[in-house]
């Protein structure tokens, strides 16, 4: 019970850190009394404040420095970094060079700047009235200025252990032996004193004598060992949960069909696979078509084929400033007059049509407009009094020379969701063309597609129902609409944007799937323009940002991740690696890993669905060829375009996933023994710092020109960050 109540006790923090302004006020006054001509080495485990001392304190060290020459070096123990050091200190050493947790042995290379043959013994804290951790001593800069040294530093880090002693001995170049001067040391090797020879004299890695080989401390190795298992099982985690965002595909089997009946529209017809494409969804999705361009550029023959498979009336008009209702809509009944009705003999006119074809629709009067207006949005005729009659009507398809100028045209305008540019065909299809046989009739249907289509169409329409939009479509749709209003002066109605919706919906109940993808909202190319040059700003604008997972995600994650990180590190140093409470850790505590874990799940959840986005995107991407609404050329275009930037998003987002993963079970797996936790938390993180403090450029340079750019710390970042780059990238 007592050693339980002991390690409960242990477990607080008291948030106190260290307190060097004594420790600091004793050294400046022992070198203005008797060592005028000393530096200061401040040894601490680097629990600073920040500012580390009062600003008395602080100008007083500056001004020494100014004046004598004063420089302050620190050994920190126990981390790699301290900021509030950094401050006080001229240069700042890494003491923990390889450390033993088991039986408290360190054994350090240490480099320094001095040259020196005497010895120096850092003074104990009770003798100096220092913090039982923090030691202050002085070398004079006469010796300093001499030689070279080596630090070889052996402690015994066991509870009560207030003294440090570090021999500082001079190891001389030994020409019989070719030894190396200690530049030459390689920063990466840590070694440990062999039976035959005392001391490591350096070399390179490649010449190292058989005496002296770098050895890793078995603490140390237990953190390597428990950092190679945190990335082994997130990755494995990450791959075996990959989340089912579909929930399956629809029992569908029009794709066969479809295509028939895109290739049989498209026959004996030179570069229109897009209109004939445009025409057929159109047709299924029960919208209507509008063809802008030229004459004599097979609009009105694309309608024509499109009726023979429909199995219904065709209707053809070429409106002009004179034609009268009677011509559209049909003539008044005679006998129906005779009655006091108005009333049209509508069959064989429009209101029976199952496909129309009207050329030169912006001609139509405002006799004919409103009337039109009623057909095209809700397939109903208005014949006479109280008679409303449903239309048949599948698909219109209009045809204009040129867009219209008048603002009362707009509304008939919108009545037309998909919209083409159809241009004469290119040299190269000229050729083609006049190389092709001119058929003596239209070329004959294929009965079994007539049947059949009408079942596909009715089935596209059923399984609309159960086809969904994600949030992340709904967002790009709202971003492209404020795109098109800031940008393009485009006004997009909110019929509209339903209707295009529901296009998209179309295109994925085409191709079987139960929810839209980000692959079908390349349709809205020809969809949103208003005028035909804005197609290709609206399709560079969707490549642009179609793609799942982009960088803000992760730079988000990223930031959340880096706070996270601290506070596990944090919480856990205070439990001493416990996360059940069986070894004396506080309630409070173990609240604050859950409620980091939780976070970390929110965090783990967001990314693997954007992983398993862009893994589904970068499927359809492969596939993209396939697809019934986009035309080949097109298709190729936008894979080459879109693959690579789905490719290296999906890597950020996995690695995002990985630190992520890794992070929490650092937290939760009972694998790790709990004396090695937070230091493989704190591997986990210097890990991270280490990978994103270098651009792929620099972690490629030689090591020779790398050590041109840095020094000290920053080398060994480079260094390790090196390896993982090497090791990542093999």
């Amino acid at each position: 019970m007592a050693f339980r109540r002991l390690l409960e006790f242990l477990s607080y923090s008291f948030g106190g850190g260290t307190d060097v302004t004594g420790a600091l006020k004793h050294a400046i006054d022992v070198l203005e009394n008797d060592m005028t001509s000393s530096d200061i080495i401040l040894v601490t485990d680097g629990e600073l404040p920040n500012p580390p001392v009062s600003n008395a304190v602080l100008t007083k060290l500056e001004q020494m420095k100014r004046q004598n020459g004063l420089e302050i070096h620190g050994l920190l123990v126990g981390k790699r970094e301290s900021e509030s050091l950094n401050l006080l200190c001229n240069e700042v050493h890494n003491f923990l060079g390889s450390y033993d947790g088991i039986n408290g042995s360190t054994y350090l290379s240490f480099g320094s700047r001095t040259r020196t043959s005497s010895s120096l013994s850092l003074a104990s804290s009770k003798k100096n009235n220092l913090h039982p951790f923090l030691a202050a001593s002085f070398l004079p800069r006469s010796i300093r200025r001499q030689s070279r040294m080596i630090l070889h530093a052996t402690s015994k880090l066991g509870m009560g252990d207030e003294i440090y002693n570090c021999n500082m001995k001079l190891k001389k170049r030994d020409d019989r032996t070719k030894r190396r001067r200690f530049d030459d040391f390689d920063d990466d090797l840590e070694w440990q004193e062999t039976e035959s020879v005392g001391y490591v004299s350096g070399g390179s890695k490649n010449k190292v004598s058989q005496e002296y080989q770098p050895v890793k401390s078995e603490f140390d190795q237990k953190v390597e060992d428990a950092v190679s298992l945190l990335q082994i099982e997130s990755s494995k985690f990450v791959e075996e949960s990959r989340l089912v965002v579909d929930g399956g595909e629809l029992p569908w089997s029009g794709i066969k069909v479809l295509a028939d009946t895109i290739e049989y529209v498209a026959s004996d017809l030179v570069e229109r696979d897009t209109e004939a494409r445009l025409v057929v969804l159109g047709m299924i999705s029960k919208e209507h078509v509008l063809f802008i361009g030229p004459p004599g550029t097979s609009k009105s023959e694309i309608g024509r084929k499109l009726s023979q498979l429909c199995g219904g009336p065709f209707f053809q008009r070429l409106f002009t400033r004179f034609t009268t209702p009677e011509e559209i809509f049909g003539p008044l009944s005679l006998r129906a007059l005779e009655n006091d009705e108005y009333v049209r003999n509508i069959e064989g006119y429009l209101p029976t049509a199952t496909v129309a074809f009207l050329d030169e629709i912006f001609k139509a009067n405002s006799a004919i407009l409103n009337t039109l207006l009623t057909i095209l949005n809700e397939r109903k005729f208005d014949n006479g009094a109280g008679r409303r009659v449903s239309c048949p009507l599948k698909c219109v398809i209009g045809a204009s020379n040129e867009l219209p100028e008048s603002d009362e045209l707009d509304a008939l305008l919108d009545r037309f969701l998909l919209r083409s540019y159809v241009t004469p065909v290119s040299d190269d299809g000229l050729m083609e063309l006049l190389s092709t046989k001119i058929p003596s009739s239209t070329p004959a249907t294929d009965s079994n597609i007539i049947n059949l289509l009408e079942d596909v169409i009715s089935g596209a329409s059923t399984a609309l129902d159960e086809v969904s939009i994600g949030q992340n479509i709904c967002i790009l749709i709202r971003d492209l609409r404020t795109f098109l209003r800031d940008e393009l002066d485009i006004y997009v109605s909110d019929r509209r944007l339903v209707k295009a919706c529901r296009l998209l919906k179309v295109s994925a109940a085409s191709h079987g799937r139960r929810r839209v993808d980000f692959i079908d909202c390349l349709l809205l190319q020809h969809v949103l323009w208003k005028y035909p040059e804005q197609r290709d700003t609206i399709r560079e604008w969707l490549l642009d940002n179609m793609t799942p997972g982009t960088d803000d995600i992760v730079t988000q994650t990223k930031f959340l991740l880096q706070g996270l990180r601290a506070e596990s590190l944090e919480v856990v140093k205070k439990t001493m690696g416990d996360l059940t409470g069986e070894a004396g850790a506080r309630t409070s505590d173990l609240d604050v890993i859950s409620s980091i874990v939780t976070e970390l799940d929110s965090i783990a959840k967001l990314l693997k669905e954007q992983y398993d986005e862009l893994g589904r995107h970068i499927q359809q991407l492969h596939d993209v060829s396939n697809h019934l609404w986009i035309n080949r050329d097109d298709a190729q275009a936008s894979k080459q375009y879109l693959s690579p930037v789905a490719e290296a998003a999906i890597v950020s987002v996995r690695q995002a996933l990985l630190d992520t993963t890794s992070l929490r079970l650092a937290l939760t797996s009972t694998s790790i023994v709990n004396e090695v936790r937070s230091s493989a938390i704190e591997a986990l993180t210097n890990q991270y710092y280490i990978e994103a403090s270098f651009t792929d450029d620099e972690l490629q340079m030689s090591l020779k020109d790398a050590k041109r750019r840095y020094i000290g710390d920053q080398l060994r970042r480079w260094k390790s960050a090196r390896q993982i780059f090497e090791t990542t990238s093999r």
